[in-house]
């Protein structure tokens, strides 16, 4: 008889994993109902509501205070989404029509898409190979007289080598946006991802460790950048001028009240979230050191805290009998778990960019995006095809090791039986 689920067997797996998403996460309670209905009585549904005295009351401040704290900054802003709080950074540092930035091709694509926005150009570079963050040495081998800045994006919420990052950044003279919408409660050498450059940016989707259903923020460590991204979010306006006084060509990208309340009750949730994670992967890591074929990441030292998004860790085809990483996953899928592969699809393989589907930038003449189809990230592509595997955070969230056991004995159990799948 066939012991493997793909071939007939029973299931590894007959129950949920962690807190699924739309169905146990996001986690909430009496405090955000609390705060929803206090935001509903005090007529208050936007931050202009509250005058400079008691702007201590409003909860989009508040949550940008706690918020900045937790992550080791001095200020933050709080906007629509994670997208728009990259537009929002980009403004900020004074982003001209064709300047050129530096992204990862392991991202999602607003990554590439807020540069666009902005009337930039994305210049999109391969991934190193051990933790498949952006390359330091392909960063810098991209650089050119029109490059403005960088933009690493700390893929899964492991933190990318910022510390090679900004040295190349403060040799070419260079920004450096860090974009942390997977990295809520990160750390490189004890301090928090978003605090390293000129901006970080977090989005605030359903689907992220913190979340509001929609919405972002940006955080500095710059008192002058700070006010340009308050000015640039709330229509021109700096703050202590005159309401109906407006200094800058700029956009609403306000956060509500409602989701200011829904996002400070999150953020005290999230240091003890982001332990519980932590302390889960940390088991699951050493359950699959004791695995043939599978390996988690072995974290840089500098990394003093991984508050991930998604999990990554890899798959190693020669120790499952050369078993192709695609046939793994259908085999752990049957037996009750299902594995992704992240953001290492490379973005520019989107029509978005082998079309160059841009619509109305703003370039100057002369000026145009490079044929991103002649942009080749084999280190990614390799990633993807063979090695690169990931769970979602909320599979973390257990107050116990049960979903840990749980998979790491549905990945011995596909390993024992691989003959199955030859």
């Amino acid at each position: 008889m066939a012991k493997l689920a793909l071939k007939g067997g029973p299931k590894a797996i007959t129950q949920p994993l962690g807190k699924p998403l739309y169905a146990e996460w996001p986690e909430v309670g009496q405090p955000e109902k609390d705060a929803l209905m206090a935001v509903l009585e005090s007529r208050r549904w936007w931050r202009g509501g509250y005058g400079e005295k008691d702007l201590d009351k409003c909860w989009v401040v508040k949550f940008e205070n706690a918020f900045a704290a937790y992550h080791d900054a001095k200020h933050a802003v709080a906007c629509t989404n994670g997208t728009q709080a990259i537009e929002l950074a980009l403004k900020a540092v004074g982003v001209k029509p064709g300047d050129e930035v530096i992204v990862p091709c392991s991202t999602f694509v607003a990554t590439a898409l807020a540069c666009l926005m902005v009337n930039a150009i994305p210049i999109i570079v391969d991934v190193e190979p051990d933790h498949w963050q952006i390359d330091p040495d392909a960063v810098e081998a991209a650089i050119t007289r029109r490059t403005a800045g960088i933009i690493p994006v700390h893929n899964g919420g492991y933190p990318a080598d910022l510390d090679r990052i900004n040295e190349i950044a403060k040799k070419h003279g260079l920004f450096v946006v860090e974009d942390c919408a997977h990295a809520h409660g990160s750390q490189w050498r004890g301090k928090g991802c978003g605090t390293w450059g000129s901006f970080g940016t977090f989005s605030l989707q359903m689907g992220k460790t913190l979340t509001c259903g929609e919405g972002g923020i940006v955080l500095t460590n710059d008192e002058e950048l700070a006010a340009k991204a308050y000015a640039y979010h709330h229509i021109g306006r700096f703050a202590g001028r005159p309401f109906y006084e407006h200094h800058i060509t700029a956009s609403n990208l306000r956060m509500t009240e409602w989701q200011g309340a829904i996002s400070y009750c999150q953020t005290q949730r999230l240091p003890e979230q982001t332990d519980r994670r932590e302390k889960n992967a940390k088991y699951f890591e050493d359950g699959l050191r004791t695995i043939p074929g599978v390996a988690p990441f072995e974290r840089d030292p500098r990394v003093t805290r991984w508050g991930f998004y998604y999990y990554l860790f890899k798959f190693k085809s020669e120790a499952f009998d050369s078993l192709p990483r695609a046939k793994f996953v259908e085999a752990m899928a049957a037996e009750g778990c299902s594995l992704g592969a992240g953001h290492m699809h490379p973005i520019q393989d989107n029509p978005l960019f082998t079309n160059r589907n841009f619509g109305p930038v703003c370039y100057p003449r002369g000026v145009k995006p490079p044929d991103y189809t002649k942009t080749k990230t084999p280190v990614a592509q390799r990633a993807l095809e063979t090695e690169a595997l990931s769970l979602g955070h909320s599979v973390f969230a257990d107050h116990d090791t049960r979903s840990m056991d749980l998979i790491l004995g549905a990945i011995r159990k596909v390993r024992e039986n691989v003959k199955e799948l030859k």
